[in-house]
């Protein structure tokens, strides 16, 4: 019996000790849906504390405070003008990719303010043309956020892979699908479009419908109006990338060629002067095909004028400060942070 009693008192034991820890577990879940809820409150808050901060620092730090997209420091160390890009570095194709290329030019464009026109019109290859109503201007998008139209190529013997083309195409996707079919860094085209009409940084008023027609320069020689019909971002990257090749297909049929003497003008005439150079690449060559001048004294030292043309001069520049030295190549992507923090280091030390 006495086993028994004790045997039922464990038993009554064990019971009471399941009633209570079912309670404590009925407890422990009703203060974690407490603390549960608590957090919840506690991120709401936190989240309308947030946006408060952003609408008073949005107000007191409006986006026109925002400095304006801008060029890294540039300067011409190293300039050799028989020798402006290694052929090498001018073919790495798939230097940057598609979206690499974009985040470039979005973080060089940060600042940037959209132009006014009255349209934006087809020709500038926008993927949606646009013309303002009367009275009425429209934007002018930032390449950062242009949207173009490309269409489509068939490979030749310039560029031996297709273009697929595409409709609402970043800046990015237009320039990779470009430098994949023509074999060109797309660097090289980054750099051009620097170049030739500042679109890289180009900001506000002086960002004009034009600037896209003409993107690359292509198809505008001096002296004579450019040519409608290579008209529009798209069309613009790809005549000039298939261009570059040509020069290197067909050599004989251009003024300047590799390894041979040649006389190139300091500007578009005469009386600007004129110097015999030698170029070491068909890269080079190509580059002065497409933009016939040398750099003067003027030009190398950031003077600009009829006599100072530094078309070339600042491809080199413009390529070095962002990518690295264009003859030695695979330098790493300059980005606006990196800059800064090397000029907060130089003050630094200085």
């Amino acid at each position: 019996m006495q086993v028994v009693a004790i045997v039922v008192g464990i038993s009554l034991l064990r019971l009471v000790r399941y009633s209570d820890n079912r309670g404590v577990i009925r407890t422990a879940r009703k203060y974690r849906r407490r603390r549960l809820g608590a957090l919840a409150i506690l991120l709401t808050v936190i989240a309308l504390v947030v946006s408060v901060i952003y609408v008073v620092v949005r107000d007191e730090y409006p986006a026109k405070e925002i400095p304006e997209p801008s060029m890294p420091p540039v300067n011409s160390e190293g300039y050799q003008e028989a020798n402006l890009i290694s052929e090498d570095e001018f073919t790495r194709w798939d230097s940057l990719s598609a979206s690499q290329i974009q985040d470039f030019i979005t973080d060089w464009g940060y600042g940037c303010r959209s132009g006014k026109a009255k349209a934006m019109p087809a020709s500038t290859g926008v993927s949606r043309a646009n013309g303002g109503h009367e009275n009425q201007e429209v934007e002018v998008p930032c390449l950062k956020d242009f949207r173009a139209s490309l269409r489509p190529h068939d490979p030749d013997r310039f560029c031996p892979q297709p273009v697929a083309g595409g409709d609402n195409l970043t800046a990015g996707e237009v320039i990779s699908q470009v430098s994949q079919a023509c074999r060109i860094n797309p660097k090289a085209i980054l750099v051009t479009l620097q170049k030739e009409q500042g679109l890289i940084t180009v900001s506000s008023s002086r960002l004009t419908p034009r600037r896209y027609e003409i993107a690359m320069g292509y198809g505008c020689p001096d002296h004579t109006n450019c040519d409608s019909q290579f008209f529009g971002f798209g069309t613009q990257v790809y005549y000039a990338a298939r261009q570059w090749r040509r020069y290197q297909a067909d050599p004989s049929l251009y003024d300047v060629q590799a390894g041979k003497p040649v006389t190139l003008g300091f500007g578009p005439n005469t009386h600007c002067g004129s110097k015999e150079i030698i170029p070491q690449n068909w890269p080079t060559a190509a580059l002065y095909n497409y933009t016939p001048y040398l750099a003067s004294a003027d030009a190398l030292a950031g003077l600009s004028d009829e006599c100072a043309q530094p078309g070339n001069l600042n491809f080199y520049q413009f390529y070095k400060a962002w990518f690295g030295d264009p003859r030695q190549g695979g330098g790493e992507v300059l980005t606006r942070k990196a800059l800064a923090q090397r000029q907060a280091q130089q003050k630094t030390e200085n």
